[in-house]
């Protein structure tokens, strides 16, 4: 393992990252973006190294895209459903919302469409605390969750040594009520078909700590539509950089800077990092959830696929 690993990032007065642990779901989890009631932002990492020492450079306008797909809403009543403009440009099956399977909630579409001044067009993801269940099984979290996968174009996936770029919008309402264990909003997760998850744990077998990346408030990221943009390199000695800022005035909330961290959980030529979004989360400490129902709004997903400068 080199000097830093991700593992779970969580946006709740921002966003972190975390690989292991945080609510994982049987793939080996690479990266996440989530938040957490306690507002930080958290990376795996060695003893070795810290955040004070990486260049607050920014690698995005170094990024040269090779390829780019774009999932955008038409809005309400009008054009496609939620569900079909998510599937013709991530693929038939890359919907994971309660209503997708039958032992869970189904009364309802849980991702629908909606339009605003700011945005335009956009999707609304929901969550009902009792109602939602976990793909079907009722368990200690739900999701409700959009996802590229092996079925969805090559394009959408990293595979190992490539560089991808994540960006889209996002708001979320400061009344939303977060998991004191989990909830997350975004995730990197690498898919590993042979299931060697000896990657990511020190060599007594125990997996590696946390430590934060950054803090902020979380009334800066909510009641406001945010731009977020993630680059990752996928490799063991790979790269991440975040970036969210207020879309009313630009101003920059997070920047995360990580140009040597641990990005890849590969074990084959086949295996790859897929993004996550939406709302993933866990009930074990239901206590803190609202009855009522969550909603969180994201816009304009854009995966891109290029090379970028050492």
């Amino acid at each position: 393992m080199i000097k830093k690993h991700l593992v779970h990032l969580c946006l709740s007065a921002v966003c972190a990252s975390a690989l292991w642990g945080c609510g994982g779901s049987g793939d080996s989890l690479s990266t996440t973006t989530a938040t957490t009631q306690d507002q930080t932002i958290t990376s795996n990492t060695s003893e070795e190294g810290s955040p004070d020492d990486q260049s607050v450079t920014s690698p995005f306008n170094s990024f040269d895209s090779l390829s780019s797909f774009t999932l955008s809403a038409d809005g309400p009543n009008a054009g496609l459903s939620a569900y079909d403009l998510i599937e013709n440009v991530f693929a038939a099956g890359s919907i994971e919302a309660p209503d997708m399977y039958p032992t869970d909630h189904t009364e309802g579409v849980h991702i629908v469409e909606d339009s605003d001044n700011m945005v335009g067009p956009h999707f609304v993801f929901l969550a009902h605390k009792v109602l939602d269940f976990n793909k079907g099984v009722e368990s200690d979290r739900q999701r409700n969750q959009i996802k590229t996968y092996d079925k969805s174009p090559t394009a959408l996936k990293g595979y190992q040594g490539e560089t991808m770029q994540f960006s889209w919008k996002f708001k979320i309402s400061n009344e939303l009520e977060l998991s004191k264990k989990f909830s997350h909003f975004f995730q990197l997760k690498a898919k590993n078909f042979s299931q060697d998850n000896s990657k990511g744990f020190n060599a007594d077998g125990t997996s590696t700590s946390d430590i934060y990346l950054i803090k902020a408030d979380w009334s800066s990221v909510t009641d406001e539509w945010l731009n977020i943009t993630v680059q990752a390199t996928f490799a063991e000695e790979g790269a991440f950089y975040m970036q969210i800022s207020r879309m009313q005035d630009n101003a920059i909330l997070v920047d995360i800077n990580e140009p040597v961290i641990d990005m890849w959980r590969g074990v084959s030529s086949e295996d790859f990092v897929r993004p996550k979004w939406g709302i993933y989360r866990s009930l074990a400490d239901g206590d803190s959830l609202r009855s009522e129902e969550e909603q969180v709004r994201f816009a304009d997903f854009v995966v891109e696929k290029g090379t970028a400068a050492d």
